[in-house]
């Protein structure tokens, strides 16, 4: 039972993160420290796991390159998220983001040999779908910087959960998380170093409100979804993971006011649910 609560504060964390970033990319703070310090909140509960003796460093070369990788894929992904919801609305991004589901039975087929189900690739290709809906090959929309970044992410985000997936299948969650979310920290902080961005220039942007319960909603997102998943069923939790994007697109256009194409919105997340629907039937 516990998982179901673990999968809702997953849920609540993922929408308001989602949102708040979007709120916070149109800010003042520099988009990297905005990267660096969630990468540092999702690191800093790990710390536990180190005082618990839960934590393992002993790897060998190739398990320690496989663990480095996942670190960099996931500075990666959070430096290109933050980007990308600076241009695109919340709830287009979310629409192209939720296409992840697809690309992961795709990478996961090509690099794991999971094979997926045929209900599963239907439901990815709904999924692909309700991309579609948006229209974005009108005026060649999907050439546009912002659509090309939100889909690279998506992509590089894909790659990143396959990395995930392999590494769990022998090292414990506890350590995966510690050393990614440390590698990670490291990385971001470097990137805003090698830019030489002052730090102390960004010290008053960080006082904003907003950006306290971006690390909160953040943290919660990431840690929740990590023990759910370790507690629940994977198909569940993904599922209800995915169903965000509806709750993120009624709420960029009735919180955020991202009140262009509704209709189309509407109808790609309908299709997208339908798509999900059959990805969760497949996996039960």
């Amino acid at each position: 039972m516990i998982w179901i609560l673990l999968t809702i504060a997953h849920l609540i964390g993922l929408v308001s993160y989602t949102l708040l970033l979007r709120k916070s990319s149109l800010g003042k703070l520099n988009k990297l420290v905005t990267s660096a310090l969630m990468m540092t909140a999702i690191f800093v509960p790990t710390l536990i796991f180190l005082i618990l003796n839960r934590v393992n460093f002993h790897h060998s070369p190739i398990e320690w390159l496989f663990l480095i990788l996942p670190g960099f894929t996931l500075t990666g992904y959070f430096i290109f998220n933050t980007y990308a919801l600076s241009y695109l609305d919340a709830s287009i991004y979310s629409i192209i983001f939720n296409l992840r589901l697809l690309g992961t039975t795709i990478l996961g087929f090509i690099f794991l040999n999971e094979l997926p189900q045929p209900l599963q690739m239907l439901g990815g290709l709904i999924i692909f779908t309700s991309i579609l809906l948006l229209n974005l090959h009108k005026n060649k929309q999907w050439k546009s910087k912002p659509v090309l970044l939100g889909f690279f992410t998506m992509i590089w985000f894909c790659f990143h959960v396959v990395l995930e997936k392999y590494n769990l299948r022998s090292i414990n969650l506890e350590t995966y998380c510690f050393i990614v979310f440390f590698i990670g920290t490291i990385l971001s902080w470097a990137f805003v170093l090698l830019k030489r961005i002052k730090i102390k220039n960004e010290i008053k942007n960080i006082k904003d409100k907003n950006i306290y319960w971006l690390l909160i909603t953040r943290v919660i997102s990431g840690l929740t979804y990590t023990y759910a998943l370790k507690f629940g069923s994977l198909a569940v939790v993904n599922y209800i993971s995915g169903m965000s994007v509806a709750l993120i697109v009624l709420f960029g256009i009735y919180i955020l006011g991202e009140k262009e194409k509704i209709k189309q919105k509407l109808f790609a997340v309908a299709v997208a649910c339908v798509g999900l629907t059959f990805i969760l039937i497949s996996k039960l």
